[in-house]
Parts: structure tokens; C-alpha cells; sequence
């Protein structure tokens, strides 16, 4: 079947059927996934990620199209794609949410066009199928995150590539250079000067070549220099770049982090990132006298790094799959396909296209350098998931490959590839432990992931006034304790949900919890001093708020309540 398939026959029906089963899918996840209080709590709180895209893309839908006034903090097409869907459709997540799962079934098919190309039909069959089917990009077509687009953006500029190679029309390496210059306009990468020696090395002749390569890149700039330009513009000529973050570079590159996680709270992120304040031309020389001076300590950090990348561990950053995937019931508890299962098997099929007599070149360009693009920041489930759609390609070979060889009755060799991508599996077991950097007593979902969900649980009660939301979130809250009893925040969150119901006394004894882990935080003190203002202990009242005062003395809350507190003593 697998022979018949790869070498002839018009079966486009199968993968419309593919196109029709990802979409679906994805549509059925977001309807469930938008009943989840934290899916909107995510977008509505502006310590997350989310809310910043959420509110600078609804700031340019209301007619501020140049952005603003200052230089881009992130690459901005993010901002400019939702800004587009709320003027076409209103301001709703949900049209979002459905246009990202469309271009995830679009680029299922191109994964097909692809694979069949460098390949063959059968692969390809394979490859659209797993992409199809991924847990982690039906999760993300559901979040207001970069990943989705980038990964369309990105497969897309492979294929235009690879058609642009294929049929030799210069209009189609402008179209390439058009989607290079989207995707690094969602998030920069490493691939330009790749893609031109890929470009000059498949050319006929160097002067070819040159004039391919000059097509492709007159396509990047069309679509970059405005972003360029403006940029200059608003910092008065001190700044050209697509934006001004350099922050993310150090999160993952400080030789004490552990390169997976975001730290900003540690004193050498701090110090780096103030040393190159927004000026990314600064951070090449302080990175390499960084690693001149502690060479051991960033062999290791780079040695975990690349452990990381390759690991099943889908490491959270605001949002845990984990998280989605324990505590509401959707689709993504179903056996879908996930990063250890095709980590293994495209290893396996990568080496395994080396004795290939045409090889995937542009294959082993895209799955090399977006790997390397992931590894040089840090190790983020939603940075790495651009990545798979190529690790799928060459996964979908090696499956292939396996079936190939049983049906050409290669027993022995079958049965080796077989116990090799068993035991790729075994070992990309997820490592909570990111390679003994952190103790083992870590779980995949984290205290603050439990805290962030007893928030949302607490707004939902507030929107919809559903009593059952608040003993939801004081069961997030005791979970998060039982891992980490040293935390103030779940004995606040405690602390506010029993002002919510009137239980002032064990209020007040939350907050003070609270206070014993965080004894400097004025917001503590203030909600506290809440609490005792409700339960007519005016007195009190005033001491915290003075104390809240004495930490942040610039707060005008703090200062307006304590005015009001004056009058009632």
C-alpha cells in the first residue's frame, strides 16, 4: 500500500480529508478550550505576554496604524495581524483563533507539497497527517501567541523555496523573500545568509545565482524597511533594527540560568541587560567576554541547551499545556502526536537521508539553523514549535523508511531502526530536572501555573457570580502549597477569596501568612489593610496602609486611602 501510494495514482482526495480533519480539530478545541476561564484570563491580565499583543493590536485597529511613537519592543506583524482581524470581524478572540487554525490546515497541505517533493507522495501523506494531529499546534492555534503564525510563515517560506528552485521563475524567489521577511517580522531568525548559499549553490552559474539571490532579497527589503524606517524615524536616528528587544537574548544566555526558563529577577540577567540597554549591537561584545570569562560554566549551559531542545519536555512559560491538559477536559487528552514521539524518529530520519542519492537539502537548512535559532535564546515549548514542522518531515521518512523495509522483508535492519527509535524514546523521557539543574521534586505543572488559574477562577466568579469558581481556586491554591509552602502568593489569593465570601478573620490570618514570605511587599500590607478597614478595625487599617506606604511612597492608592483613613479615626 505504502509502494502504491508513493509511485503513483491521483489521491489529492486524502489529504483535502487531512486539510478537513485539522481543521475540524482545531475548531472543536476552541470551542471547549474558550470555556476555560483561564484561556481569556491570560489575554485580560497584563502580566502575560498575551494582553500586551491583545492591547497594542486593538490600539492600531482603532486608527494608531504607525504603532506609536516609540521603537517596536517586540517584532511587530504579531500586533498587525490581530489588528487586521479586529477591523475585519470586531474585537473577538475567537475569529483569531479560527484564522490561526486555518493557516495550521493550509500548512498541513504545503507539508505534503513539501515532503512529497524531497521525498516522496507516501511521506508526504505521513507528514501532513502528524502535523495534522500535533498536540502542541492544536494547543497554540488556541493562544494568542506568535507560534502559530510564525510556523505557517515559515513552512510557507519553505515552499515558495522549494518551487522557486524547482520551476526557475524569478517572481516566486521575490514571493520567498516576501515570507522571509514576514516571518522575521514576527520573530527574527538566523536563515537569511543560508537560504543565499543554499540560493548561489544550486545555482547554474555564480552570476545566476547572484541575480536569484538579489530577487529574494529585494522581496526581504520591500517587506522589512518600513519597520526600518520607522523605527529610525521615532528614535531620532539612534536606532535601526526591527525592534528593541534584547532582554530575550539574555534570558537564555547568562551563565547561571538555567537556559530554559525565564529568570529576569536574577542579578546577572539584570546587570547584562542593563550593560546593553535595548542595543543589540552591544551584545556581541559583552556576550563573547562573557564566555571568555566563564568558559565551564557556559559549556554546561549550552550542553543543557541542546539536552533541552531535544527533550520531550514541553517547557511553559505564561501558559503550561500541562496545565490545559489536566484541569479541563478537551480534546488534547486524546493519544495525539507530540515532540518525544517525532524527536526520535526524525533523528533517525534525518541520518537515515544522508545515503539518500537526492538529498533534502533545504530540509537539513531549515531543521540545522531554526534549531540552532531556538537553542541560541532559551528552550520554550512555543520557541521550539516553529521547529517541528521539519523534524516531522524527516520523522515521516524514517516511518517510511520502516515500512519500506518490512514490506521488502529487511527484517534485520527494520527491527534495528526500530529499537532505536524505541530507545530515543525512552531516553527524551521530559526531564524535569532540565539535567540536574534543578532538584527532582519539580512537576511538569508548576505553583504558578495553579496560582494563575485560582486567579482566573476568582474572575470568573466576579463576572458570573458562580460560587463553584472559588472553591475551584482555593483547590489550585492548596495544590500549589503542597509544592511550595514558602510562597506568599496562594496564601493572598486564599487571603482575598475569603474576604470574597465575608470570612474576614481567616482573611486577615491569610494575609499575615502572606507577610511572613513577603514581608516588603506593599500590596500585602494594603490588602490587609483592606480586610481590616471591612471588618470596622479602622485603626489597623491605617498602621498597614502606612506600612504600605513606607515600601512604595509614591503610590497615589496608597496615599488617597490613607487620606480617607484619617477622617475615621
Amino acid at each position: 500500500m505504502i509502494k502504491k501510494i508513493a509511485t503513483g495514482g491521483n489521491r489529492d482526495w486524502f489529504v483535502f480529508f487531512i486539510f478537513l480533519l485539522a481543521i475540524s480539530i482545531r475548531i472543536l478545541y476552541i470551542f471547549q478550550v474558550l470555556q476555560f476561564p483561564l484561556t481569556e484570563f491570560l489575554v485580560e491580565s497584563n502580566t502575560f505576554d498575551q494582553y500586551d499583543f491583545d492591547k497594542k493590536a486593538l490600539s492600531i485597529s482603532s486608527g494608531n496604524w504607525l504603532g506609536g511613537n516609540e521603537v517596536f519592543g517586540k517584532e511587530p506583524l504579531y500586533y498587525y495581524f490581530l489588528a487586521a482581524i479586529y477591523k475585519l470581524f470586531g474585537y473577538s478572540h475567537l475569529a483569531v483563533y479560527l484564522i490561526q487554525a486555518l493557516l495550521t490546515a493550509i500548512g498541513a497541505i504545503l507539508i505534503y507539497k513539501i515532503t512529497s517533493q524531497l521525498f516522496n507522495r507516501a511521506v508526504g501523506y505521513i507528514a501532513s497527517l502528524i502535523l495534522a494531529l500535533y498536540a502542541m499546534s492544536i494547543f497554540y492555534d488556541a493562544i494568542l501567541l506568535r507560534a502559530s503564525l510564525i510556523t505557517f510563515l515559515n513552512i510557507l517560506l519553505f515552499y515558495l523555496i522549494l518551487k522557486a528552485d524547482r520551476d526557475n521563475r524569478p517572481m516566486l524567489w521575490f514571493l520567498a523573500g516576501m515570507s522571509l521577511g514576514f516571518s522575521m517580522l514576527t520573530r527574527q531568525n538566523i536563515l537569511l545568509p543560508f537560504i543565499l548559499l543554499f540560493i548561489l549553490t544550486r545555482a547554474r552559474s555564480f552570476k545566476k545565482g547572484i541575480n536569484i539571490a538579489l530577487i529574494f532579497i529585494a522581496g526581504l527589503f520591500i517587506i522589512v524597511s518600513p519597520v526600518l524606517v520607522r523605527n529610525y524615524i521615532v528614535s531620532d536616528g539612534n536606532r535601526i533594527g526591527i525592534s528593541s528587544q534584547t532582554g530575550a537574548f539574555w534570558v537564555g544566555n547568562v551563565y547561571d540560568s538555567s537556559g530554559i526558563d525565564f529568570e529576569p529577577d536574577t542579578a546577572t540577567y539584570k546587570n547584562l541587560h542593563l550593560k546593553t540597554n535595548g542595543h543589540a549591537e552591544k551584545i556581541l561584545p559583552l556576550f563573547f567576554n562573557e564566555l571568555k570569562a566563564r568558559p565551564k560554566e557556559y559549556l554546561q549551559l549550552y550542553t543543557r541547551k541542546i539536552w533541552m531542545f531535544f527533550n520531550g519536555y514541553e517547557a511553559p512559560s505564561n501558559t503550561n499545556y500541562y496545565l490545559y491538559r489536566s484541569e479541563f477536559p478537551t480534546i488534547l487528552r486524546w493519544p495525539f502526536f507530540n515532540f518525544r514521539f517525532i524527536c526520535g524518529l526524525a533523528l533517525i530520519g534525518f541520518f537515515l537521508s544522508l545515503s539518500r542519492l537526492y538529498k533534502p537539502h533545504l530540509g537539513y537548512i531549515f531543521f540545522i539553523v531554526l534549531s540552532i535559532s531556538v537553542m541560541l535564546f532559551h528552550i520554550l515549548s512555543r520557541y521550539r514549535l516553529p521547529v517541528v514542522p521539519y523534524f516531522i518531515m524527516f520523522a515521516s521518512y524514517a516511518v517510511y523508511f520502516i515500512f519500506n523495509m518490512l514490506l521488502r522483508r529487511r527484517l534485520l535492519k527494520s527491527v534495528a531502526i526500530i529499537l532505536t527509535a524505541i530507545f530515543f524514546y525512552v531516553i527524551f523521557k521530559p526531564d524535569l530536572t532540565y539535567a540536574g539543574f534543578r532538584d527532582k521534586f519539580h512537576d511538569k505543572i508548576r505553583p504558578t501555573d495553579r496560582t494563575n488559574l485560582a486567579l482566573a477562577y476568582i474572575e470568573d466568579y466576579k463576572k458570573f457570580n458562580r460560587e463553584e469558581m472559588l472553591d475551584l481556586a482555593l483547590g489550585q491554591c492548596r495544590i500549589a502549597l503542597a509544592k511550595d509552602k514558602t510562597s506568599y502568593v496562594p496564601y493572598c489569593i486564599r487571603g482575598y477569596i475569603y474576604f470574597l465570601e465575608e470570612r474576614l478573620a481567616e482573611s486577615k490570618a491569610e494575609y499575615k501568612k502572606a507577610l511572613i514570605f513577603d514581608n516588603d511587599n506593599p500590596f500585602l500590607y494594603n490588602e490587609l489593610a483592606g480586610v481590616h478597614y471591612a471588618s470596622g478595625d479602622h485603626e489597623r487599617a491605617f498602621l498597614y496602609t502606612k506600612r504600605a506606604l513606607k515600601f512604595f511612597p509614591d503610590n497615589k492608592v496608597f496615599k488617597k486611602n490613607l487620606a480617607l483613613l484619617k477622617f475615621t479615626l
